[in-house]
Formats: C-alpha cells, structure tokens, sequence
C-alpha cells in the first residue's frame, strides 16, 4: 500500500474511532522529518523537541478539521509546523533565550576548536538573521533553499504555493542578501 493511502487511513481511524495506534503510527511516520525542520530553524535540539511535540499535540487536536480536498497532509502539517515555529520566536522563552550573553572564555573556545570556520559561521548566521527580518515566505523559501538544499519542487509543496513562486521569491531575497553582504564596499 503507498504511503499517502496508508496515512489516510490512520487519518480516519484517528477522527471516527480515536484510534490512539493509529496516532502513533502516523506520529512516528513524520516525526523524524518535522523534528529535523523544527531543529534546522531553531538550532537547539530541546526546543526542538518542545515544538515538535507542541506540533504533534496540535495536529491531533485538529485532525478533525483536516481536508484532504484543499491539501495533502504532509502540507497541511508543515502549515501547523511553521505555525508553531513562529509562536516560539514570538515567545517570551526565545526572548529571554536571546538576553543570554556568551562569555569570554566559551567564544575563545569556539574560536581555538573552529579557526578560521569561525568568521564563515559568523557571516552565516548573520545572513541567517537577515532573512529572520523577511517575510515568514520569503524566509522559510530563502532557507530551505540555500541552507537545507531542498529543491524548488520540494519547498512548492511544503508550502503548498506554485513552483513559480517560489523560485522567483528565492531569488529576489537572494539579491536581496548579496545587496547587503557582499557589496559592502
């Protein structure tokens, strides 16, 4: 049986019977893959697994509201994970998260065990924060592109908007970024 059949039948056995085996499995399906989404946004792997679980609960919740007519599940998912992704950055936890200063002794470790990787990783998370300022679109597209490597065919459907769009959205914050990191003169 194909894998899409086979989540729409946990799906049915979830809304009309409660099915809590059928949770699981459906849980178990997708969770290495929003896991990873939800670590490559947050670069943390307990708030990872906070919002992942935060993910999972909330999709449950809402099963009953799911349409199959409108979108493939996998997307539909995504949509709640990129919710969920968006109330942790707007919590008072990554607030306060953010106050933490690094000591002195922690960036000369990093910088003695990284060298010269050092200012690479820098100019990386500098563009990373950039991009954070865009619209959660563009943002979400510019990263799952030029950071995760998937490919336009792939992000299209994860947020369920055309090909077309996508890569013209990419490229425009692309330019974007290269106006403002490497024409800096």
């Amino acid at each position: 049986m194909d894998k899409e059949r086979q989540v729409k039948k946990w799906i049915k056995r979830i809304v009309h019977s409660a099915d809590k085996r059928a949770a699981n499995f459906l849980i178990a399906h997708y969770f290495d893959e929003i896991y990873g989404y939800v670590f490559k946004r947050t670069s943390n792997e307990e708030v990872a697994m906070d919002v992942t679980q935060e993910i999972f609960v909330s999709t449950l919740q809402a099963i009953d509201r799911y349409d199959h007519k409108k979108s493939s599940f996998r997307t539909w998912l995504y949509q709640i994970t990129k919710r969920r992704i968006a109330d942790y950055y707007r919590s008072k936890e990554y607030q306060l998260d953010r106050l933490v200063e690094h000591d002195d002794e922690a960036i000369d470790h990093l910088a003695s065990t990284l060298g010269g990787r050092v200012e690479q990783i820098v100019e990386i998370g500098e563009i990373s924060d950039f991009v954070d300022q865009l619209d959660a679109d563009s943002r979400d597209i510019f990263k799952l592109k030029a950071f995760e490597g998937y490919t336009f065919r792939n992000i299209s459907q994860i947020i369920n908007v055309p090909e077309s769009t996508v890569k013209a959205s990419f490229y425009a914050t692309q330019k974007l970024v290269r106006e403002a990191f490497l024409c800096n003169d």
